[in-house]
């Protein structure tokens, strides 16, 4: 395990706020400085507005979008920056090519959901190996410094992201983990429904904990895939991603909200997800609402 992030010395940060764990917040910490010697909390929902006015409380994607003067480093806002969490703290901190185009992979995953069309390589790819650190660790703090120990491993050895990664000894278990998910994917793909949209639009659903299912429906050919994951995180909470292949899906915000706060996504406008304390809608719902107005 890692003991201190980019910067190479801990950040004398009063405490560190995550929600969910994922490579953005990951490498957001890491390019911060972020270290297993900070109070790091995991918390439901977002940031206090006392915790987000308080510069000594670094804040990732907990609210706050682009407050960087703030230590916030969020892009969940509809009407915040663009740019992910740790496109944001890349600019605030700088680094080398290597940190550089390491955070371009993850800011082309984080924003688009997947592995970008450019990326022409056999997998396993970084993001595999990502994938399999989070189904092997329940915990979130874990998550995030397991996180940013991959990222450290990647810079060290010279690794580009948009590459195959090599076999790391201290990654087999995370492979290990992500293949046994793939091999879940036939039988995955199989429980997908279709529809149409109104204005013709090919989509899919599945409610499964499956890693990678929006890919997996893109892959049927669909411009929408609509994931509940029944028992996501820790504590586990009900799920909603709502992803658009090249398809903006932004436009259902204000619908969504109108049933249930908390809805949001990053500003490209191709992903929503519900709210980060979990939804209280049922699939159906989700589907007819994203059938009526796409």
């Amino acid at each position: 395990m890692i003991l201190v992030g980019y910067q190479g010395k801990d950040v004398a940060f009063r405490k560190v706020l995550i929600q969910k764990v994922d490579m953005d917040t990951s490498l957001t910490a890491y390019i911060l400085g972020v270290s297993q010697n900070n109070q790091i909390e995991a918390i439901a929902g977002d940031a206090s507005p006392q915790d987000l006015a308080d510069p000594s409380v670094l804040c990732i994607e907990v609210g706050g979008s682009g407050q960087t003067f703030l230590n916030n480093f969020d892009h969940h806002d509809p009407d915040g920056p663009v740019e992910t969490a740790c496109e944001q703290a890349f600019a605030l901190k700088g680094g080398d090519e290597n940190l550089k185009r390491l955070v371009k992979y993850v800011s082309t995953i984080d924003s688009r959901g997947g592995v970008s069309e450019f990326e022409k390589t056999e997998p396993p790819y970084l993001s595999s190996v990502f994938s399999g650190m989070l189904l092997c660790t329940p915990d979130p703090i874990e998550q995030l410094l397991k996180g940013m120990n991959i990222f450290a491993t990647a810079l060290k050895k010279g690794i580009d992201p948009f590459s195959t990664v090599p076999l790391v000894e201290e990654w087999q278990e995370y492979l290990k983990a992500y293949e046994a998910n793939m091999k879940r994917r036939d039988s995955v793909q199989a429980m997908v429904k279709l529809f149409t949209t109104k204005r013709g639009l090919k989509g899919g659903f599945v409610e499964t904990d499956f890693f990678g299912a929006p890919g997996l429906i893109y892959g049927l050919g669909c411009n929408i895939a609509v994931v509940c994951h029944p028992r996501y995180g820790s504590p586990p909470v009900r799920k909603f991603t709502i992803a658009g292949n090249n398809v903006q899906v932004r436009s259902l915000l204000p619908v969504l909200e109108r049933l249930e706060m908390g809805w949001g996504g990053p500003a490209t406008g191709t992903i929503l997800g519900s709210p980060r304390t979990g939804s209280h809608l049922t699939l159906e719902q989700v589907v007819e609402l994203v059938k009526e107005n796409l």
